[in-house]
């Protein structure tokens, strides 16, 4: 059976679908097997981004729980999802069944075109070490690789860290080591925790860390 990649977000939870989002279009960004520009049947990686940005930000404001902001948020996530949905048909016609290829996108891919149909979740991340970067108000976040992770998100908080509501996204990855920070507040205390995402969702988060912004 021909290899497909899985386009249904809806099962996804926000924070979730913006670790997704986020990873398709850092995966796309650059990627040799689709060089831009892309056919006019397709999104532009311009659209993309700019949706992506338009929702995240969305996201973040609806954290306040105002109404007006999650109806904002609900529409550009359908908006973000329309085009997600989009691109699959052009990527698939480019990769002609080359999983290898189609794995460089971002997207999932259907369980029945891959060899790992485990159901297993991914074990948290070993080896997480949090440090103060080069710049003023950035950290670093280091992280030993996690085999099946496709990616990685971060979170922070400088609430309680074990009021899971504290929580809030603050970037994702494609690599497990050279994951940065920005915009912290300096002299402010944050805590950090990280999870690899995998084909089968979300895996555990690594044990909180605590540090001082300088």
């Amino acid at each position: 059976m021909q290899a497909k990649l899985i386009i249904s977000f809806e099962h996804l939870s926000e924070s979730d679908f913006l670790v997704k989002a986020e990873t398709i279009v850092a995966a796309l960004t650059g990627n040799s097997h689709y060089v831009l520009p892309w056919p006019p049947q397709a999104p532009t990686l311009a659209d993309l981004t700019q949706a992506l940005n338009t929702y995240k930000n969305d996201y973040l404001a609806s954290i306040s729980r105002d109404t007006l902001k999650i109806a904002q948020r609900i529409s550009s996530r359908q908006n973000l999802t329309d085009l997600l949905k989009r691109l699959p048909s052009y990527l698939e016609f480019i990769a002609q069944g080359n999983t290898s290829i189609l794995a460089t996108t971002g997207y999932d891919l259907r369980k029945d075109s891959v060899h790992n149909t485990g159901n297993e979740i991914l074990a948290a991340p070993s080896d997480f070490k949090v440090s103060h970067g080069i710049k003023k108000g950035t950290l670093n976040i280091h992280i030993a690789l996690l085999p099946d992770a496709g990616s990685y998100e971060v979170q922070i908080t400088q609430g309680d860290p074990n009021v899971e509501a504290n929580w809030q996204h603050a970037t994702s990855s494609l690599t497990s080591s050279q994951i940065l920070l920005e915009e912290l507040i300096p002299a402010q205390t944050y805590w950090i925790r990280i999870r690899g995402i995998g084909r089968n969702g979300s895996g555990a988060w690594a044990e909180p860390i605590c540090i001082i912004v300088v």
